[in-house]
């Protein structure tokens, strides 16, 4: 009796190009493809009619801000109004690229490390539901090299997406600084450090849609995956600073902000901050490299566990 043999899996080239033309083609990651940018261009636009060149305008009404201010200070006793000058109510009305731009690219990457975890869930989920992953399996038997195969698929296309976002975006900003902004200060340091910023990004944006595919992979459900992923967005926050509230800064916000953070790169003011998890990591002085390792600890007990759920256990 002649045994039938088992048929070889494919080559990994031919497993990354059937995987990542799997990872492309549900109508809505193409559509949102499509529109990042003009998502961005409509950033771009919204920075551009919200500034203007008027300096001195602005310090008509700082000068008036400030007469009314100290006409209220002369009817309050004395020492009890704090000594102000009329710059204290000057806002520029320019579009300052060397301070915006870290502002905005902030912005634009925290809401893309949203989307590429949503990303990631509906990679890792959506083949369950399905059922396709019987067939995928059957065809790459070797678990292991289809998981990583996948996880690094979506890894890599999410960071390849914030690297080519990032670069545009900064681009449309340039411009709308050279228009309605200044440049001064735009050095090499500047240019090296939102590069740095951009970069780190990137990794970050890539690790989200890796914890995402993770998260789904381990559940087996996109719906499971989305709904674990709002209620730790929704609620970790609150959770974190009622029970341990030294861990706050490392909770997704705080890891985003430090990681995006610019100002322990740059000889900026460190003291201004805006937002509750912004300010915390900005007294604490959280580094890039502290907020990836808690990153790390997020990520890796649910890679791990989704990798031992799919290698060791049954499919169907």
């Amino acid at each position: 009796m002649t045994l039938l043999a088992r048929p070889s899996p494919p080559p990994l080239s031919r497993l990354v190009r059937a995987e990542l033309h799997r990872l492309l083609s549900p109508k809505p990651v193409r559509y949102a493809l499509g529109a990042l940018p003009v998502v961005l261009l409509a950033l771009a636009v919204s920075a551009f009619v919200s500034h203007h060149t008027d300096v001195a305008a602005a310090w008509r009404t700082a000068e008036a801000a400030y007469r009314a201010y100290a006409e209220e200070a002369a009817r309050r006793p004395a020492g009890s109004v704090e000594t102000l000058s009329p710059r204290a109510f000057f806002d520029d009305p320019r579009y300052l690229m060397t301070k915006a731009s870290f502002v905005d690219l902030r912005a634009m990457l925290s809401g893309l490390s949203l989307a590429a975890l949503v990303l990631g869930i509906l990679s890792g989920g959506a083949d369950w539901s399905s059922r396709v992953m019987l067939t995928l399996t059957a065809a790459e038997p070797r678990r292991t090299r289809l998981f990583l195969t996948r996880g690094l698929l979506v890894t890599a296309t999410a960071a390849a997406a914030a690297v080519l976002a990032s670069v545009l975006f900064v681009a449309l900003l340039f411009v709308v600084a050279h228009f309605k902004g200044s440049l001064a200060e735009a050095d090499g340091r500047y240019w090296a450090v939102l590069a740095v910023v951009g970069g780190r990004g990137a990794v970050l944006v890539g690790l989200v849609a890796l914890l995402g595919y993770a998260l789904a992979m381990l559940t087996r459900r996109t719906t499971t995956a989305l709904g674990i992923a709002l209620a730790y967005l929704v609620a970790s926050g609150r959770i974190v600073q009622e029970y341990v509230p030294s861990l706050a800064e490392y909770e997704l916000a705080g890891i985003t902000f430090a990681v995006l953070n610019e100002r322990l790169l740059m000889e900026t003011d460190r003291t201004t901050c805006v937002g509750e998890t912004a300010c915390l990591v900005m007294r604490e002085g959280t580094t890039a490299t502290a907020a990836f390792l808690a990153l790390a600890v997020h990520l890796l007990p649910v890679v791990a566990a989704a990798w031992w759920r799919f290698s060791r256990r049954d499919v169907g």
